[in-house]
């Protein structure tokens, strides 16, 4: 399949880019910045904010798939307004060309901060919350993230022959930083934000390419995340730590496992976490 990867010049996008060229797919990369000299696949520099320039490029390589990872990568550090302005303008115009020049399957990286969970003192109603859970956000980069899914939704409505698939991506680490982990352990409570949660990059990229190759209609939300949490205290005694007792846990629910409920990828597309910090 001829895909474009936006932002495969980045963390995560450098490899879903590897993992779809060594999985047989002509890949093109996308981005502002160029990518490191050993990267596979073709380049095409741009400004993904820029709707001429995205139409032009989408109409050059023509592809079948498009798998949509650029964005300020952020939710903090940058100014509100550009960081919600950036990621849902070139949102819009990847997905709207998409659909104008014919792509069939788009996969779009959404976030963990879509659920809006992560930017509230609030709890979920239960752990391990899965798509349908999520609460109104007032951050820029959860609303710019969630914005994208809205456009997704209407996208196929107005082109029924694309699906689109929007992976909501935990807290990104690369093989080697796992340190940061490790980090966010011996600072306990600290890191908590997230529920301690996570995702190694390369998990990301066999995701992006399940999403790609699965069978989907329509506009899916899928949640991603690694099985367990970064810490070696259990999660019941985390949450009550930083957020007081109350918190509505499934009666099998591990102490190590995730709050992030991943099953419906796993049943509609085959896909799990495969690495882990536990595995040394």
């Amino acid at each position: 399949m001829r895909v474009i990867v936006t932002g495969g010049s980045g963390r995560a996008g450098s490899h879903t880019v590897r993992e779809l060229v060594s999985a047989g797919h002509d890949v093109v990369n996308l981005d502002v910045v160029r990518p490191p000299a050993d990267l596979p696949g073709d380049f095409m520099q741009l400004e993904l904010t820029n709707a001429g320039e995205v139409y032009d490029v989408i109409a050059q390589v023509r592809p079948e798939g498009v798998c949509h990872l650029a964005a300020n990568p952020s939710p903090f550090g940058f100014p509100r307004n550009q960081t919600f302005e950036n990621n849902v303008l070139s949102t819009n115009a990847v997905m709207q060309a998409a659909g104008d020049l014919g792509v069939r399957r788009l996969v779009y990286a959404s976030s963990e901060m879509a659920t809006g969970w992560l930017t509230t003192d609030e709890l979920p109603p239960r752990f391990p919350f899965d798509e349908t859970d999520r609460v109104a956000s007032p951050n820029a980069y959860a609303l710019s993230k969630y914005m994208g899914e809205v456009i997704a939704e209407s996208m196929v409505r107005q082109y029924p022959a694309m699906s689109i698939a929007s992976l909501r991506i935990n807290n990104v680490i690369m093989p080697d930083g796992y340190d940061v982990l490790r980090y966010r352990r011996e600072n306990f409570p600290e890191g908590g934000v997230n529920f301690w949660s996570y995702i190694d990059a390369r998990d990301v990229a066999s995701a992006f390419r399940a999403a790609l190759e699965g069978e989907i209609e329509g506009h899916e939300v899928f949640l991603i995340a690694a099985a367990d949490t970064c810490l070696d205290t259990p999660i019941q005694d985390a949450i009550e730590r930083l957020y007081g007792p109350g918190a509505n846990f499934a009666p099998d629910h591990g102490p190590f496992d995730s709050a992030f409920d991943c099953r419906k990828i796993e049943q509609r597309l085959g896909w799990k976490p495969r690495h882990s910090w536990r595995d040394g």
